[in-house]
């Protein structure tokens, strides 16, 4: 049994138009066909009416005539060429946050306007057939479900993770995290025309940050501007009205006590089912984001092209298509958004304030809105001391799994100047980045907790001299050493350390290293390629670890091991006899690594330590020199 949809779509608010009623069978709660044009049957010169809001939530009306159709202009998808008259958009031009307003022929829809020529002097919108917009929703649904029943046959996981996708900071000299390619909002064909970039309210950002979310979601179609919330009043009395055609649809991707959103319009409705914007927002493909009631203050008109200021209002739904004709999403669920708070201290007397926000978990923008979010909590303290020490301790919860926890001191150059807030949090933004892209297994992150205190003054020591105490050493004692470190703008000290000689060490020529944390881990990443080759998420977390447990305030001492282990196909195999690396490494196939080792031990110091520095020790079995070994 087929059922009967019917929806009566009122236009003419002022100027009587007869309404449409769209009353005939659908399939699988699609609209019907019957209701909106095919691209074939579009001739010049037809004329209809669109709607859309300019203020507050009222839907206004403007008239539109087809001036032609473009075939072809992206591989699958036409466009239609509209003059659009009407709610001053011939002073405006085509508007910003326009995107996804219906336009209607003859009773049955044509599109949504959705891209538009910068500096125009006539408001001429390219508009997207819908016929186009529901067959690309209708393929993502397809792909999806057939991508998802593919993995859940097959058990298969994706591969290919490269080295710098494991690692969290720039400082360890490795190369620094790896970002993955942004999806890429679609332009159009012809000189000049491109989608309308979506309205990006940011509500609580301050300049830097709404500088580093420019930059990032710009070449994405996105117009970012600083906004604000929408008074209670509006939220209470606006709020809850349903999403009709033409009224505000706006995309939230971080909520709370810093907001962020885009805001276009809505297409057309169909049960549950919404569509939108013409165009993509992000083109994620599947997706889950809050699809929320919008309210728009105003439109500012500009040369280029104007823009709608709007607010997001109340959560009614979850986008969960985003492709190139369009978004979509249905009205009810909830999304899933994940928690984040940060509490910063500003200064050794000054009252800590904790902020709290919600944010998306679309692996792609995660990492972004991490790091934005973190920078901007500091930003609203004020303006940073020139030299600073901060105190950093973050907890990133996962489930099934213990949660990972980074607590550090950092201070130095890298924290100082624009850029140095981004540099404080960039390893909690990259450890996100790494778990929630990572090939081998999902992982959810329940939440993230941060916490940083900050003082002003840089407390850097820079490592300056080493002696060893004695440079001939017996197997089992303790080579001993004097370092002198310099603090910035500081007077000299020193500090005394060892670290253990094995029995088992052989005789002969040997080293000693002293050096910071990031040359620490700089070693064991070297000492141990593996690390950067995970065959499964347990490596993966421990690569993580290995980056994230030495601390900045401990002088490090590494002498190195003999060769004694080899990785074959990313197994260790550890204090293997000379004869049996020598047959592995004779053998002619890949996946064999040799490893080697480290012996480290540590010092903890009162500064954040930098620099590193090497001698040379021999090591010897001679009685003789046990009188020149402190505590023979």
């Amino acid at each position: 049994m087929r059922l009967t949809s019917r929806r009566p779509w009122v236009l003419g608010l002022c100027t009587g138009l007869v309404a449409m009623v769209g009353s005939s069978l659908s399939r699988g709660g699609e609209p019907d066909p019957k209701s909106y044009w095919d691209v074939a049957d579009i001739r010049p010169g037809m004329k209809g009416v669109g709607r859309t809001v300019m203020v507050g939530t009222k839907l206004e009306e403007f008239k539109a005539e087809v001036l032609g159709v473009m075939r072809d202009v992206s591989p699958g998808r036409d466009m239609v060429l509209c003059r659009l008259t009407g709610c001053d958009l011939e002073h405006a031009g085509i508007i910003q946050g326009m995107s996804g307003s219906p336009i209607v022929i003859e009773g049955k829809l044509l599109g949504a306007v959705a891209f538009a020529w910068e500096f125009a002097k006539d408001p001429i919108a390219g508009v997207t057939p819908f016929s186009q917009m529901i067959k690309y929703v209708r393929s993502n649904d397809r792909r999806i479900a057939a991508e998802s029943h593919d993995r859940e046959k097959s058990g298969r996981t994706e591969t290919g993770f490269s080295s710098a996708s494991l690692l969290i900071d720039g400082d360890f000299g490795l190369g620094g995290h790896e970002t993955r390619p942004m999806p890429v909002a679609m332009a159009a064909a012809g000189a000049g025309m491109t989608s309308i970039m979506t309205p990006l309210s940011a509500s609580g950002f301050s300049p830097r940050s709404m500088a580093m979310l420019s930059s990032r979601l710009a070449p994405l179609g996105m117009s970012l501007g600083s906004g604000g919330s929408a008074p209670e009043r509006i939220v209470r009395e606006e709020g809850d009205k349903p999403l009709v055609p033409g009224s505000p649809l706006s995309i939230a991707m971080v909520m709370g006590d810093f907001d962020l959103s885009g805001i276009g319009t809505v297409t057309h409705v169909e049960g549950d089912r919404v569509y939108g914007f013409g165009h993509p927002m992000l083109g994620l493909g599947a997706c889950e984001l809050p699809m929320m009631t919008g309210y728009i203050h105003t439109v500012y008109p500009r040369a280029s092209v104007s823009m709608k200021m709007g607010s997001p209002l109340k959560i009614v739904g979850v986008i969960d298509t985003d492709v190139s004709t369009s978004v979509s999403g249905r009205i009810g669920p909830m999304p899933d958004l994940l928690p984040l708070s940060v509490r910063v201290k500003t200064g050794r007397f000054a009252e800590s304030r904790t902020y709290k926000v919600r944010m998306v978990r679309e692996p792609t923008l995660l990492p972004t809105l991490v790091l934005s979010v973190l920078t901007n909590a500091i930003d609203t303290e004020g303006n940073l001391p020139e030299e600073l020490t901060a105190r950093l301790s973050a907890t990133i919860k996962l489930k099934g799994m213990a949660p990972i926890t980074l607590s550090d001191e950092l201070s130095g150059a890298r924290y100082t100047g624009m850029m140095g807030a981004s540099a404080l949090f960039g390893p909690v933004a990259s450890i996100v980045g790494i778990l929630t892209r990572n090939p081998m297994a999902s992982v959810r992150i329940e939440s993230i907790d941060c916490d940083v205190s900050i003082e002003p003054g840089r407390r850097v020591a820079q490592i300056e001299s080493a002696r060893l105490i004695s440079d001939t050493i017996e197997p089992g004692g303790r080579l001993r050493a004097v370092l002198t470190l310099k603090p910035f703008k500081g007077e000299r000290f020193t500090i005394e350390t060892s670290a253990a000689v094995p029995t088992t060490f052989p005789e002969g020529p040997s080293e000693v290293v002293f050096c910071d944390m990031a040359n620490s881990v700089r070693r064991a990443f070297r000492n141990d390629p593996t690390l950067l080759e995970p065959h499964d998420l347990e490596a993966i977390l421990r690569a993580i670890r290995v980056q994230i447990e030495p601390k900045r305030t401990n002088l490090y001492v590494h002498i190195p091991s003999p060769e004694r282990a080899v990785s074959v196909r990313g197994l260790a195999l550890p204090n293997l006899p000379g004869s049996a690396r020598a047959v592995f490494a004779s053998k002619r196939e890949t996946g064999i690594t040799p490893l080697r080792s480290d012996l480290v031990s540590s010092a903890a110091t009162d500064w954040v330590v930098e620099g590193s520095l090497a001698l040379k020790f021999t090591v010897a079995k001679d009685p003789g020199l046990s009188l020149s070994l402190p505590g023979k």
